[in-house]
């Protein structure tokens, strides 16, 4: 970068020097400032990742016993029901049921190289439907996602919601679909 002053007869002998450097250290710092900009832009790219996991334990909680005892009786006074307000099919899971799955992640559809593990956290509501937090540890860093899904979806997604470690303030998604042995192929989008 080259940079030309032109200099006003009116200005002082002790003005100059002062103007002379002022203008250098701009010349200097500009392309620095270029580089900042395409190193931010660089790092605010989207990167992808693909990993596999499998899941290792489940969790179920079934509430039932909570949806029983608000049938007939109303801990809040003397009402008494006759009937059921609700009348449930067999095939679990119902609205107000848990699951906490737990998962092994893994570098490729191979499923011998572990990166991490991942939880997630479900709360069922109608029609079979969830409601999922999780969490990502894979490879030194922490994920955190979130999203619905229907307990008999074969393919999901989820949002990054944000990250600890190397995914500090992370966002982005994962898609997840069948994978081969009974794994899950998780396409991570990260930006």
């Amino acid at each position: 970068m080259i940079c030309r002053l032109r200099v006003s007869e009116s200005l002082s002998n002790r003005t100059l020097p002062l103007l002379a450097a002022g203008i250098a250290s701009i010349c200097v710092c500009l392309p620095g400032v270029g580089f900042m900009a395409q190193s931010a832009e660089a790092a605010s790219a989207s990167q992808g990742m693909t990993l596999y996991s499998i899941a290792k334990s489940e969790q179920y909680v079934n509430n039932a016993d909570d949806r029983a005892r608000g049938k007939g009786n109303n801990p809040f006074g003397n009402f008494r029901d006759a009937t059921a307000t609700a009348t449930h099919q067999s095939g679990a899971p119902f609205p107000g049921d848990e699951a906490i799955y737990a998962f092994d992640v893994y570098a490729n559809d191979g499923l011998k190289k572990s990166v991490g593990t991942a939880v997630y956290t479900c709360q069922y509501n109608f029609n079979k439907n969830a409601w999922c937090d999780a969490v990502y540890e894979i490879n030194g860093g922490t994920l955190f996602g979130s999203g619905a899904f229907n307990f008999n979806a074969d393919t999901f997604a989820l949002g990054i919601t944000g990250g600890l470690g190397k995914y500090s303030g992370v966002t982005g998604g994962i898609r997840s679909m069948p994978g081969p042995s009974h794994s899950q192929r998780l396409i991570f989008t990260l930006g």
